[in-house]
């Protein structure tokens, strides 16, 4: 195409066009004292928050992160999970670069906790879920209006209520905004593709005599897609086993499975059934998912008097994101075949014949006589399968804040939020109506000719299935999610006046008194075929009409108690502490629980604080654990026990768990490395509970200036986990340990002894209380500023993070699975050590910015030694994102990033050797960038 790599030209063009003009005041002879920056910047001092006391000269133990939007302005990211999925503490979770279980969403998830440990706020309020799990959509944080995002590492139950077990997000968002600001953005990668536009409109100013301020943002997002086949890297799909190019046995044509005669053959050219047609499903699958937002907000405050205030809040928030996976088809699933369908070739209708005892007499097109198979047959003619998710979601809050008696202030607030989605997926094919449509005696009439049923071909090549075959298989299916939440808050802050006073300390007891109610409400209503078990072809698990609420009534009390102050041995030493009370009511039951804190911080010097913190942090079942019905879905596994010719199993439990005798021995491997699970809730489940302990410092010493280290060891337990063990961990208890319980989880289809098919209710994997997970580390932040006088200044600033111990185990019985440095199916991705270094040369109106994102080296999780060792491990990687900012003059700011600088590639590690929705196009895309090195152009117009 003509204007692919436009970008990618005209960024070059700039770059020495903008190093040209930027050297120029460099090379001056004399430059002007006049013309330098203002006096030098000052760190200013590092404030550790994360608490809900408002009183000056407080500081808590919390350690915090912050993002501002200047770093954000650097980056110019679409969407602001892109951003904060790179820092160290956090792990990439749902996002663009997941195809396959996306959901519609872009998610955070805190120290690999999951996204649901993690609480994320606005404004110090909670955002409405936009799923059943209780999981924030980040697409519904307006980038335009953030002025910083603090990121509170660590259980902050007891503060921030339910949820924060791994810590809370707080996107705090401008207040008082004057005038008006455009900010536009573009940007493609070097091959021409994913192009990223983002348009942000923002005005806002005073009323009323300046009593009032109302700011309002409108803004537009829209990527496109980036298909795996227009990467080196995921052009096939590969075996983690081999390295061999493997893809799926649901191919063209099609393959019969009927062991041991036939055990997973396709129809050869001469009609015979003996071939072999993997299909490549890589190609039309997504590396980057498209995605169109429209974004409205609209924020103001209004003074009633010099001691109150009332503020409102509005959000609205429209994302379409689309999924798109390889083409439908049979998958396997077993139909009934009359022996003489009149598109079955003869070769093969004598094979079956042969196989299934029918005599060479009977052996002939128009037999009615039924034989059952599995089959498995790409629908090529339909074109890729379709997932299109359109989010809405709305967010009102009404508040009233402002000044009681003395240092007493009162925040009230009342928060409503509705988030509906439609699902609706496309080409994806009718199960019931692919088996109507094979019991044909004639090409031209079904032997139900219901619904207008034609007749199928499935035993042609590509092109046999005719447009009217496929209008009358196809089918679309749609489903409806709703999300309600209210809450009702209110908060007083105050100190406990001169009565209580450390004798050695000048500053009383500062306290925080709450309550809060929360009420949550989640259901989804999906069409007949797509409830419907087994109906909808390439997807196992139905959308089952589900639905549920909670109500969650809380009351807290927190305190800050200076202790020491100015003593010889102390600048000043502190305590705090902090309880919450909370009841949990659902489905007729309440469960109450409690949540604490208590820690302190102490500095002996003006230059070193310590802190440490131990909280006990909660976190209730959502709604899709509680009510979701047990459905079939997909997970990955590479090697069946029972499959190939010398299973590693015993003969005895295969056969116990489904395995036919006739078949032990001719079984094949899992289908594209992937087997039906069966997944559900459980209503009895009770909230979790999770014990985090935090000691680390800061350190700014005085002898060097601008600098600030902090430094801080953390250990996270979480016992009632709401877990579910693993594939494996059925397995290996079930083939190696003989435990009866795991053998009766594990359902086959009993037909042909595989997990595939609706006839498989696959492996069971559900939810219960039983669950441990732990994990501990280290996190280092280091800034500081050097002056460089009339050569402006360097900023650097590293966030880093060591991971000591990440475990779990989902019951007693299962694996007691140390995952860290690891990755696997059970595991998921699990790097030890993480870091980030930014160095902005500020010179005038001028910064230029470059990067360091390191990831450190991991391997397969020990336990899984069947992998190709190519596969098995990944190096150390390291990417290098550069940004340059030109203040062009008080009203316009330009901007340019290249991601990627060096154009690294992803590792390739195969397409099973991780869960489906993480390892997809050979590699794991939200770890790892499959796009390459990507040009992006932005500017500030703000006036």
């Amino acid at each position: 195409m003509p204007h692919r790599h436009s970008l990618a030209r005209a960024i070059r063009s700039a770059l020495i066009l903008g190093t040209v003009l930027g050297a120029a005041p460099l090379l001056a002879q004399n430059p002007a004292p006049a013309a330098q920056s203002a006096q030098p910047a000052v760190l200013d001092a590092i404030q550790v928050t994360g608490t809900r006391i408002v009183a000056p000269g407080i500081v808590a133990s919390s350690p915090v992160t912050e993002v501002t939007a200047e770093d954000l302005e650097i980056r110019q990211v679409v969407a602001i999970e892109d951003f904060l999925r790179e820092l160290p503490a956090l792990v990439p979770a749902i996002g663009p670069g997941t195809n396959n279980g996306s959901g519609g969403g872009a998610t955070i998830d805190l120290r690999g906790l999951g996204s649901n440990r993690t609480l994320v706020l606005v404004n110090g309020r909670r955002l409405t879920p936009f799923d059943l799990a209780g999981v924030v959509d980040t697409n519904a944080i307006p980038v335009a209006l953030i002025d910083r995002v603090e990121i509170i590492t660590g259980g902050a139950s007891a503060v921030y209520g339910a949820d924060a077990v791994a810590g809370v997000v707080n996107f705090i968002l401008k207040r008082d905004f004057e005038g008006a600001e455009i900010a536009a953005q573009w940007g493609q990668s070097q091959e021409g593709d994913g192009d990223r536009q983002r348009i942000d409109v923002t005005l806002g100013g005073n009323f009323a005599e300046g009593r009032g301020n109302a700011v309002l943002s409108v803004g537009h997002t829209r990527t496109q897609e980036v298909l795996q086949g227009n990467r080196t890297i995921g052009l096939s799909a590969l075996s983690s086993v081999t390295g061999l190019p493997q893809g799926s046995g649901t191919g063209v044509p099609v393959t019969v499975l009927a062991p041991p005669a036939i055990p997973g053959r396709a129809i050869c050219p001469d009609g015979s059934i003996a071939c072999s047609a993997p299909f490549n499903f890589n190609p039309l699958n997504l590396f980057q998912t498209p995605l169109d937002r429209l974004q409205a907000n609209a924020l103001a405050t209004f003074v009633v008097n010099d001691e109150h205030e009332i503020y409102a809040e509005l959000m609205y928030n429209r994302s379409e994101v689309t999924q798109q996976l390889a083409p439908s088809g049979s998958f396997f699933n077993n139909y009934a075949l009359p022996i003489g369908n009149p598109f079955l070739p003869t070769a093969a209708r004598n094979q079956l014949c042969a196989a299934f005892g029918i005599a060479a007499a009977s052996c002939v097109a128009g037999n009615p006589t039924e034989i059952n198979l599995a089959l498995g047959r790409r629908f090529t003619e339909l074109g890729p399968r379709l997932g299109g998710f359109d989010t809405t979601m709305m967010q009102g809050t009404v508040g009233a804040r402002g000044a009681l008696v003395g240092t007493w202030r009162y925040d009230v607030s009342y928060t409503f939020g509705e988030s509906d989605q439609t699902w609706a997926r496309l080409n994806w094919g009718s199960n019931s109506r692919v088996q109507q449509a094979l019991r044909a005696l004639t090409p031209t009439a079904c032997i139900n000719p219901a619904n207008g049923c034609v007749p199928l071909n499935l035993f042609g090549p590509e092109g046999s299935i005719t447009p009217a075959m496929l209008n009358f298989i196809n089918l679309d299916t749609f489903r409806q999610q709703t999300v309600t939440q209210d809450v009702l808050a209110g908060a007083l802050t105050g100190d406990l006046g001169e009565g209580f006073v450390s004798p050695w300390a000048d500053m009383p007891i500062s306290v925080a008194i709450g309550a809060e109610q929360r009420s949550l409400d989640a259901a989804n209503v999906a069409d007949v075929a797509g409830r419907t078990p087994g109906e909808l072809l390439g997807a196992t698990e139905p959308t089952i009409n589900r639905g549920g609420g909670f109500k969650l009534t809380e009351a807290y009390f927190e305190f800050i108690a200076p202790l020491v102050r100015d003593a010889a041995w102390a600048e000043s030493v502190s305590f705090e502490g902090g309880f919450r009370r909370s009841t949990f009511e659902s489905g007729g039951r309440s469960e109450s629980y409690n949540s604490f804190k208590f820690g302190g911080e102490w500095t002996p010097i003006e230059d070193l604080r310590f802190r440490a913190l131990q909280q006990r942090a909660t976190r209730a079942p959502n709604v899709a654990e509680l009510f979701s019905p047990q459905t079939t879905a997909l997970s990955n596994l590479a090697v069946d026990p029972c499959a190939g010719p010398t299973p590693t199993a015993p003969r005895d439990l295969c056969l116990a768990t489904g395995v036919p005798a006739a078949v032990f021995g001719f079984l094949p491997q899992p289908s594209a490395g992937q087997v039906n699970i069966l997944q559900g809730g459980n209503p009895e489940l009770v909230p979790e509970e999770a014990d985090t302990r935090t000691v680390g410092f800061v350190w700014t010493p005085a002898a060097i200036e601008n600098l600030a280290i902090t430094l801080d060891h953390y250990r996270i337990e979480i016992t009632g986990a709401i877990s579910s063990p693993s594939v494996n961990d059925i397995l290996n208890g079930c083939y190696v340990n003989r435990n009866a319980a795991d053998c009766a989880l594990i359902g086959r289809n009993p037909l042909n002894g595989t997990f595939s098919g609706v006839e498989s209710r696959g492996i069971a994997l559900l939810s219960s209380n039983l669950g441990t997970i732990e994990t501990s580390g280290l996190d280092l932040g280091v800034q500081y500023l050097w002056d460089l006088g009339d050569w402006g200044r360097l900023d650097f600033a590293l966030n880093a993070n060591r991971v000591n111990t990440w475990r779990i185990q989902a019951t007693p019985v299962s694996i007691d699975r140390d995952c860290n440095g690891f990755y696997s199916v059970a595991c998921d991705v699990r790097h030890d050590f993480k870091s980030s270094l930014r160095t902005t040369w500020v010179y005038q109106d001028f910064s230029l910015s470059l990067n360091w994102r390191h990831l450190g080296g991991i391997e397969e999780e020990p336990i899984d030694d069947r992998f190709l060792p190519a596969f098995s491990n990944i190096g150390a990687y390291n990417y290098f994102d550069l940004g340059a900012s030109w203040a062009f003059n008080d009203n316009l700011r330009l901007n340019l990033t290249v991601a990627n600088l060096t154009d690294r590639e992803p590792p390739n590690v195969g397409n099973t050797i991780a869960g489906t929705g993480t390892n997809s196009g050979n590699t794991f895309p939200q770890f790892y960038d499959t796009i390459g090195r990507f040009y992006t152009l932005g500017a500030t117009l703000r006036f």
